[in-house]
């Protein structure tokens, strides 16, 4: 869930979640004292343990489950954890942020590099991609990207990719310097200007 449930006295706001198919409310109260306690029902899914269902599967096979598993995780993946919420009433959740965004960035890396390893580069930029969602200052998704687009031959798209990181670093970041891999990694991978002999 993205945000917080508050619940006023006339209940209305546990009533929101609604109800199973069997009659049972999605945000019952398991605690009917002066301090009223609720619990999410067992119906009641939520992104992260799915996404860390699939990235538990995923990341401890490298046959024909672990890939598609990957993919499904990251497929849940729509951008930073707790966007477009009140920092101020989150300030608690920011641990958890930053171990979901973690989580994204080591299973879309680890599956771009899979993708990579088998020549599907179209697999490898979208799971780069997908990972960015959550963390587009994250370098070694930037890199997998450098390495994918390269990999293609597609040289336009590789010069894309690094402007792209340079515009990323001076908004967010305030320019500061790159990692060395993630600032030579360009420069090695981009054909060199040729120079006229006089």
């Amino acid at each position: 869930m993205e945000s917080s449930l508050h619940l006023t006295r006339d209940g209305s706001t546990r009533s929101w979640p609604g109800k199973d198919t069997d009659g049972n409310a999605h945000l019952p109260c398991v605690q009917d004292t002066g301090d009223s306690r609720y619990r999410l029902g067992p119906a009641v899914t939520c992104d992260w343990t799915r996404f860390q269902r699939f990235a538990r599967t995923g990341l401890a096979g490298h046959d024909e489950d672990g890939d598609p598993a990957l993919r499904r995780a990251l497929a849940l993946v729509r951008g930073r954890p707790f966007t477009g919420i009140d920092p101020q009433r989150c300030a608690w959740a920011e641990p958890a942020i930053q171990e979901m965004v973690s989580a994204v960035v080591d299973v879309a890396y680890e599956l771009a590099t899979r993708r990579r390893e088998v020549d599907d580069i179209r697999g490898a930029v979208w799971a780069a991609r997908r990972g960015l969602l959550a963390a587009e200052e994250s370098e070694r998704l930037h890199r997998q990207i450098f390495l994918a687009r390269h990999a293609a031959g597609d040289i336009g798209a590789l010069r894309e990719a690094a402007a792209r990181l340079a515009r990323i670093n001076e908004q967010l970041l305030g320019g500061v310097d790159l990692e060395a891999e993630t600032a030579e990694l360009p420069r090695n991978l981009l054909p060199r200007p040729v120079t006229r002999a006089r």
